[in-house]
């Protein structure tokens, strides 16, 4: 080792010191371990001669459950961590390698409620790398993992590190955030219901029908039917979209004649709201149609045919009055002694003429069309209509001569 003392670094191979050959001194390296059983080291350098500032390696080989550690001299000073381990021989040496039994560290995992846990819990390598994963109940998400003391560690997951000691984690989950979207077709609105939801929790949703119409059920966004009632309970178990359905009342129209003397032609029956419905009455025979009533009596028209808008259950009764004619007497060549006026249809009326004019006498009466009727000086008829009747008179026969006045010219 006095070597340096003079200046001299030699690298073993044709060494010279101030020009001059020199022939290096050489040294021993002693390699051994701590425990033969924990590993074994060798090399370049091992046991052997080594000239004076030649480089030499030395490598050391853990058994299983084991791991190197460092080099160290013979009084335990540390040399190295590094392996192989290379360094110049300047002396005689005792080199060992150091050996350790391998720690294990214990990852213990727990999941809070709404999960569980898919891997990564158990026994590892000090240093190793250890990876866990938690898996979320359905319904729910992985929010972090929490160490011993319960602070936050990492939002990953699955979450990669190096254990270096015993380590207690756990996995924390939440609800998922559900959305309930209520949607109204015409003739209807939301009344309540839609927004934001926890797993599993209880929607109750409700819907409100226009005037004159109802809700029918609740669909989904395929078009699926869910329920006819309403309000609606249901538990949210995901994102929802769900459809409320409205339909017309259906309303009926009852139509009745008031008495006997007209009919219901058409227009009674059910109706959707607010449709035209078309009513109509027919009048008898000697009658004409008044006007449509409701039920307390109020008068609703007096068209007929009517068009009635439907917005509620009706009862329309048609009124009808009977007609009112004129029978008008004329007599030729006499007069008429009673039976014109008015007369309601069917009534019976008695037209009256005198007996005989002055130089007449009474034939008979004829209509309008100067057909024959009767002969009778009072004639009893059926009034169905408006009647004109004559009284038709003749002139009397003369039985004495004639004067000269009153003979017809000659010749």
């Amino acid at each position: 080792g006095s070597e340096e003392s003079y200046g001299y670094a030699g690298n073993g191979a044709d060494d010279r010191w101030q020009g001059l050959p020199v022939v290096p001194n050489y040294y021993t390296v002693a390699v051994g371990t701590n425990d033969l059983k924990a590993g074994t080291a060798g090399g370049s350098g091992d046991n052997g001669a080594h000239a004076y500032g030649t480089e030499t390696s030395l490598t050391a080989a853990p058994a299983r459950y084991h791991r190197f550690v460092k080099w160290t001299n013979a009084a335990g000073d540390s040399l190295s961590g590094d392996n192989p381990y290379t360094f110049a021989v300047k002396g005689d040496m005792e080199v060992q390698a150091q050996f350790a039994a391998n720690v294990y560290c214990q990852v213990q995992l727990s999941a809070a409620a709404n999960g569980r846990l898919k891997a990564g819990g158990g026994t590892y390598v000090y240093n190793a790398p250890v990876q866990i994963e938690a898996e979320a109940a359905a319904g729910y998400h992985f929010v972090k993992w929490t160490d011993a003391a319960g602070d936050s560690v990492t939002a990953q997951n699955p979450y990669t590190f190096t254990v270096q000691g015993d380590v207690v984690m756990q996995a924390h989950f939440a609800t998922n955030p559900y959305q309930v979207h209520l949607l109204a077709e015409a003739k209807g609105r939301i009344k309540s219901g839609d927004g934001g939801y926890a797993h599993n929790a209880a929607a109750r949703i409700e819907a409100e029908a226009a005037e004159g119409y109802h809700f029918v059920k609740w669909t989904n966004a395929a078009g699926d039917s869910l329920s006819g009632r309403n309000p609606h309970t249901f538990t949210v178990t995901g994102d929802t979209v769900v459809r409320a359905h409205f339909a017309a009342n259906v309303y009926r129209v009852s139509l009745l004649a008031a008495n006997a003397n007209g009919r219901i032609m058409s227009g009674g029956g059910d109706y959707a709201y607010d449709t035209r419905a078309r009513i109509e009455a027919e009048a008898a025979v000697g009658y004409y149609f008044v006007k449509w009533t409701d039920a307390r009596g109020d008068s609703v028209s007096a068209a007929n045919p009517f068009p009635l808008t439907v917005r509620s259950d009706m009862a329309l009764s048609a009124y009808f009055a009977i007609n009112s004619y004129a029978v008008r007497l004329v007599a030729e060549n006499g007069r008429i002694k009673a039976g014109g006026g008015i007369y309601t249809h069917g009534a019976m009326a008695t037209a009256e003429a005198a007996a005989d004019g002055e130089g007449y006498h009474f034939v008979k009466w004829t209509d309008a069309a100067g057909d024959s009727l009767s002969g009778d000086y009072a004639y009893r008829f059926l009034v169905t209509g408006e009647t004109v009747l004559t009284a038709v008179y003749e002139r009397e026969n003369l039985t004495e001569p004639l004067t000269g006045s009153e003979q017809p010219p000659t010749g």
